[in-house]
């Protein structure tokens, strides 16, 4: 078997994974459901993976990486503080949408990993938060945020826009971008009027 047929069928299980896992919870999918789901025996999925905590990890590891390759990106950018937090906003609930699912599994399923795994993933969370924390701390030096606690208000951002995944549904009433627009309002101005 060639490497490309190989990787094709690689990706054909990770997609097959991430549904399920989606679906059905990482715990209550079994090797066999992916197995099937992908047309070959138990015992050949195995060629072409390890285990499914692998797979799972593997799922978690591409999510949380495209949230901090992206932000990576508009925190090097020219723009003021506010202009990042509205960008990381929709850029993290247009992540969200997209890859619904993908998402889905790193926020609900991604603590079954084992301690080694399941660290990697902390400290690329971590990380991400870190970059918002960041962002934030520059506003409040330019004089742009009044934030008394950096780390606890990018906690509190990153807990809003990471619930989407629960709630969002693609044909209603409101685009990712008008959602996004309502939370960045939201954080920038807050609820009392002037």
């Amino acid at each position: 078997m060639n490497s490309s047929m190989s990787s094709s069928k690689h990706t054909e299980i990770a997609q097959a994974a991430v549904r399920l896992f989606e679906q059905k919870g990482y715990r209550a999918t079994s090797v066999q459901d992916i197995a099937d789901a992908v047309g070959l025996q138990k015992g050949s999925l195995y060629h072409y993976i390890h285990s499914k905590e692998d797979l799972l990890m593997q799922i978690a590891h591409q999510a949380i990486s495209e949230f901090n390759r992206t932000l990576e990106k508009i925190n090097h950018e020219n723009i003021s503080p506010q202009k990042k937090l509205a960008k990381m906003i929709e850029n993290h609930l247009t992540i969200s949408a997209v890859n619904r699912e993908a998402i889905t599994v790193l926020l609900r399923d991604a603590f079954a990993l084992e301690e080694t795994q399941h660290r990697t993933i902390i400290e690329l969370t971590d990380k991400y938060t870190d970059l918002v924390t960041s962002i934030l701390q520059e506003g409040q030096q330019k004089g742009e945020f009044s934030v008394k606690h950096p780390k606890i208000s990018a906690l509190a951002i990153l807990g809003a826009c990471n619930w989407l995944y629960r709630w969002y549904q693609t044909d209603g009433s409101l685009t990712v971008q008008q959602i996004s627009q309502i939370f960045a309002d939201l954080f920038l101005n807050g609820l009392l009027s002037d």
